[in-house]
């Protein structure tokens, strides 16, 4: 996770080096983005593993920025987006790809291109797919409770265990075109969430709340603001 943001980082400072002109001001502006993600759960068990799984469907939204400085390269920015985040895993001999959608709200200070939010993510969606058998089934769980001898069969409920997600994310906009005040942006950033995706009474035993986890995610995409 440091190398990505490293990475991150450095790009931003070689673009900042390299610059043979002043950068545009940037004035009020709104727009749409888009863009795709790359997503792994942070938690690896003995009995579970994940790996990087691109979410297929775009996240989808409006921006907008709003300039502080008297050149327009300071302001504050806000996305609101609806997005998918992705998380294929193995356990035993299945394969399985979980999809959670969020109504994402963003907002961030922007320096120079860069980028630093907080995105906050209200649960809209979910679901999981057994790979290995093509066929779309929630979790289930066999334990056993107290003394009894016959195990307890529990099925979660994905959708209502999600829980609201708080992200931190470091991001860079790269400039393609900039007409009349209207801008085409290349936009990419790193996220990780603060936050476990499941509500911890989404998992019947405290043992199996070990399977809990968080996400981390690069995205990238375009945007295009037009300057009002």
């Amino acid at each position: 996770m440091r190398f990505l943001f490293t990475i991150l980082t450095a790009c931003c400072l070689f673009d900042f080096a390299i610059a043979q002109e002043p950068p545009a001001k940037k004035h009020f502006g709104i727009g749409v983005h888009a863009w795709s993600r790359m997503s792994s759960f942070s938690n690896d068990t003995r009995n579970e593993e994940h790996g990087m799984t691109f979410s297929g469907i775009p996240d989808l939204g409006l921006s907008v920025y709003h300039p502080i400085s008297k050149k327009g390269h300071v302001g504050l920015t806000a996305d609101i987006s609806l997005a998918n985040y992705k998380n294929t895993y193995t356990s035993g001999a299945n394969e399985y790809t979980r999809t959670f959608n969020y109504l994402m709200i963003t907002p961030g200070v922007n320096f120079e291109n860069a980028t630093l939010s907080v995105a906050i993510g209200l649960p809209m969606g979910y679901h999981r797919h057994n790979n290995t058998k093509d066929i779309e089934e929630e979790e289930t769980w066999s334990y056993f409770q107290g003394s009894s001898q016959t195990p307890t069969v529990t099925v979660g409920d994905g959708k209502n265990g999600m829980n609201m997600i708080i992200e931190p994310r470091l991001g860079y906009s790269y400039p393609v075109m900039n007409s009349g005040g209207s801008q085409l942006n290349v936009n990419g950033h790193v996220g990780l969430m603060l936050s476990n995706v499941f509500k911890d009474e989404y998992y019947p035993t405290s043992n199996l709340q070990s399977l809990n986890g968080t996400m981390l995610s690069i995205s990238l995409g375009v945007q295009y603001m037009i300057g009002l």
